[in-house]
């Protein structure tokens, strides 16, 4: 058996790696940009002001329907708690994307409900609901995506056509209440723990998919204003924009490793982005992108934050 000394150093070892990972997709990407200079210089920048603050508030919009959707979840299975108290632990929840390990934002929300004497079962079952629908959702949106710009090579696949829609059905599959409860319920038991009933519909579960999906519909016209007002694109592309950013989002959300998917969103979203301007351009948009929305992430908590403080003041 190893002793602490030598789990503390193999910790340390795999924690270096993850780091290097990301230094290495960044020096990437940095590299793209110092080889295609003159792509830079010759690109049409500009600054709307305009789209810049209406790109942000649509942003915004989008959490706000985000938290929405966790709310119905909790209100469907019986864990739901007052309006405000749940505004305050989902956006506090978030400061946990910026930790490695996706682990320590469901760790925050199950806490804070744990907290409020809701049941860890049901707690576990609403964080697997938030998580799957969102990525169910992103997958949708990719999808469509996927067969309206067929004649970009990268998605032109028949054989990625396929296996993104088989992924999806079996998804929709596993969001059915009996398979859930049956699974967890043989989990359960396995460990000689009282098995649980759910009392939400699949109906409500479809319905909290499609909210999913208006939240990245919202975020992908937000993304796209935010381009727009720095670089000019064609309104063509704003469904583009959204796949691109929910399926981008998505494997940031996949790599573990990654805090808040960095580095590994900025290069799924370089790579889309190249298909329909210069990559050197692709990347600074990417790493703009990521200092806009995590402003705005950090921005709504600190307000979250301080709006508690007044209230209690």
């Amino acid at each position: 058996m190893k002793s602490g000394k030598e789990r503390a150093g193999s910790f340390n070892y795999k924690d270096l790696m993850k780091w290097v990972i990301i230094l290495l997709i960044f020096i990437f990407l940095g590299k793209m940009v110092w080889e295609n200079w003159n792509q830079v210089k010759e690109a049409p920048f500009t600054f709307r002001p305009f789209s810049l603050v209406l790109s942000t508030l649509i942003f915004v919009f989008s959490y706000f329907i985000q938290l929405w959707a966790w709310y119905l979840i909790t209100l469907r299975l019986g864990i739901a708690i007052s309006w405000v108290e749940t505004l305050k632990g989902w956006f506090y929840s978030q400061l946990g994307k910026y930790l490695p390990g996706k682990v320590w934002l469901l760790l925050g929300r199950f806490y804070f409900y744990e907290a409020k004497g809701k049941s860890k079962k049901i707690i576990s079952v609403a964080l697997y609901f938030e998580t799957v629908t969102l990525l169910v959702a992103a997958g949708v949106i990719f999808l469509i995506t996927f067969f309206l710009f067929r004649e970009m090579n990268p998605l032109s696949s028949e054989k990625l056509s396929w296996w993104v829609i088989l992924l999806c059905l079996i998804t929709l599959i596993f969001l059915h209440p009996c398979v859930i409860q049956k699974g967890l319920n043989t989990f359960l038991l396995k460990f000689k723990k009282d098995p649980i009933s759910l009392s939400i519909s699949y109906s409500s579960i479809l319905w909290i998919l499609i909210v999913c999906i208006f939240v990245w519909v919202v975020e992908g016209i937000g993304f796209y204003l935010f381009v727009d007002s720095v670089y000019p694109v064609s309104t063509k592309f704003i469904l583009f924009f959204t796949g691109a950013l929910a399926i981008s989002t998505t494997l940031g959300l996949i790599a573990l490793f990654a805090p808040s998917g960095l580095g590994v969103r900025e290069g799924a979203l370089v790579y889309l982005l190249s298909l329909i301007m210069p990559s050197s351009v692709a990347v600074i948009l990417s790493l703009l992108t990521r200092l806009w929305m995590t402003l705005i992430e950090i921005g709504l908590i600190g307000v979250v934050y301080l709006a508690g403080r007044f209230r209690k003041g």
